[in-house]
């Protein structure tokens, strides 16, 4: 019996050195997985820290960005007014130099109009039974400046005439330089 005994025992001191064995197998085991979660974790925290060193000059970058946008459009602004101002200020400059050209216009309609509407003259002189009009002697001055001499009507500024009926003639001169006559 001893030896079954002996046997039992040395299996029983087996089993408990296996038992002691596989449990400091299970906290080594387990000290190992320790190890890693907080290898794992320290990585993680290490991720996120780095994370946050390279969100923060990215975030000042994106925040310089946003302030250089809004410079940009505060510039723009400014230069819009300023352009709109001017623009303004052009066209306000030529539609007062229109409206003085269009006073000038109006002024030489009106002086126009004033000799338009002077009242109609008609003067004739009558002698030897004859009656001329002076007005059909003028005519006839202003045609020989153009048909006779060649010149523009618009260069005539002045016209002289002078009735003689003593020679049966009608004198005049054009621009104080051109003399002719006319028979009556």
């Amino acid at each position: 019996m001893r030896n079954v005994q002996k046997k039992s025992s040395a299996s029983k001191a087996v089993k408990a050195a296996e038992s002691k064995t596989a449990a400091e197998k299970t906290v080594k085991a387990s000290e190992v997985q320790t190890a890693e979660v907080k290898a794992a974790e320290k990585e993680a925290a290490a991720e996120k820290t780095a994370a946050k060193v390279v969100e923060k000059p990215a975030l000042a970058k994106a925040e310089k960005a946003a302030e250089n946008v809004k410079k940009a459009a505060e510039e723009t602004k400014t230069a819009v007014a300023s352009a709109v101002k001017k623009a303004a200020e052009e066209t306000k400059a030529a539609a007062e130099t229109a409206v003085k050209k269009a006073e000038k216009k109006t002024a030489a309609v009106k002086k126009a109009a004033e000799k338009a509407a002077a009242p109609e003259e008609s003067v004739s002189v009558q002698y030897a039974g004859k009656d001329i009009l002076v007005s059909d002697l003028m005519g006839q001055a202003k045609k020989d400046w153009t048909e006779k001499f060649g010149r523009k009507a618009a260069e005539l500024k002045k016209v002289s005439l002078y009735v003689n009926t003593d020679d049966n003639t009608a004198y005049y001169v054009l621009n104080d330089d051109v003399k002719g006559q006319i028979a009556l």
